[in-house]
């Protein structure tokens, strides 16, 4: 009989132990990440170069610094990402200072730990290149890749510094070394776009980059490229798709509303252009086609109206020189 009771309280015993390891395996914080863990799913997560990787890569740079507030490469990592951040939204016309002094904040905090590791040069190389110190990013990133020769960023950064030529072999050098840096495709796509005006080869990259991390700047710079190619079907594919991804995105309104302006789509046009406009108001472009259609389909002081407004943000700037010339040419005929 004591044999059996015996036996029963091992068994129990066993019973309840296994309840226990099953229960503590499904509790994720049963295993035990140290500061190098987060850092390194941080970098992953980071080098996805997408909206939620970004999201992710800040998070686990935190995490990161709260196990270890002297992990250099985690305030390397999130200089990085802000600066990323604050490039991406600087192209898209949106409010960009704030990442930018949150990136130098965090690379002087590296700077202070760990002045030459590869993470905080690189990051300081990266910083220099998004605030256009090109001079400073050209001499960072070559003592990177004089120090650290399988660095691809460094031949990234080098190569963006000086020029961003297709036929530069230093382009070819970040490809060999990772074939799928996403924000060497997308540089060299535009460098094929506006510096060789090779629209075939643009798209062919700007079709590389999504393949790599889908968003809704890439379709908006490939729909732009078809529609430059005047491929408008297309490019109104590209767009549409871009506002599945964000509903919010400014750009890929106003382009869709240039596209259907083309097609003589007027009342689809003005509908774009506006929702354009009611989400970002620092793009010229939208202001100059609704005056532009408005002018077309005679609504004269709706018209003078964007004209006007054009003309105030973009009558110094001489990218938009032949806009200007127009719009002033129109409020001269519409309002004399």
């Amino acid at each position: 009989m004591k044999k059996i009771i015996y036996i029963f309280f091992i068994l129990q015993i066993i019973i309840l132990l296994l309840v226990n390891a099953g229960a503590a395996l499904e509790n994720d914080s049963f295993v035990a990440f140290n500061s190098t863990d987060y850092y390194k799913q941080a970098r992953y997560n980071f080098l996805l170069f997408s909206p939620k990787g970004f999201d992710n890569a800040i998070d686990l740079y935190k995490k990161a610094l709260g196990i270890d507030p002297n992990n250099s490469k985690a305030y390397s990592g999130l200089a990085e990402v802000y600066s990323y951040i604050g490039h991406f939204k600087l192209q898209n016309k949106q409010a960009y200072e704030r990442y930018y002094a949150m990136s130098f904040s965090n690379i002087k905090k590296a700077l202070r730990i760990s002045p030459d590791s590869l993470e905080t040069r690189r990051a300081l190389a990266i910083n220099y290149l998004h605030l256009k110190w090109l001079k400073r990013a050209r001499i960072e990133s070559n003592k990177l890749i004089n120090k650290y020769p399988d660095s691809a960023e460094a031949y990234y950064v080098y190569w963006s510094a000086t020029g961003k030529k297709p036929d530069d072999p230093f382009i070819d050098k970040v490809f060999e070394l990772n074939p799928n840096y996403l924000p060497a495709h997308i540089e060299l796509a535009n460098s094929y776009f506006y510096l060789k005006r090779n629209y075939r080869k643009a798209a062919e990259y700007y079709e590389k980059s999504i393949e790599i991390a889908d968003s809704p700047e890439l379709r908006d710079y490939l729909g732009t490229t078809f529609r430059t190619q005047g491929n408008l079907r297309k490019a109104i594919e590209q767009y549409k798709k871009a506002l599945e991804l964000d509903k919010s995105f400014a750009s890929a309104y106003m382009n869709l509303g240039i596209t259907l302006f083309y097609m003589r789509n007027y009342e689809e046009c003005i509908k774009n252009l506006k929702q354009a406009v009611t989400l970002n108001k620092n793009h010229p472009d939208s202001f100059f086609y609704l005056g532009n259609t408005y002018e077309i389909i005679n609504d004269n002081l709706s018209a003078i109206k964007y004209y006007k407004q054009f003309l105030t943000m973009a009558i110094n700037d001489y990218r938009y020189s032949e806009f200007v010339s127009k719009a002033k040419n129109s409020l001269y005929k519409l309002n004399p």
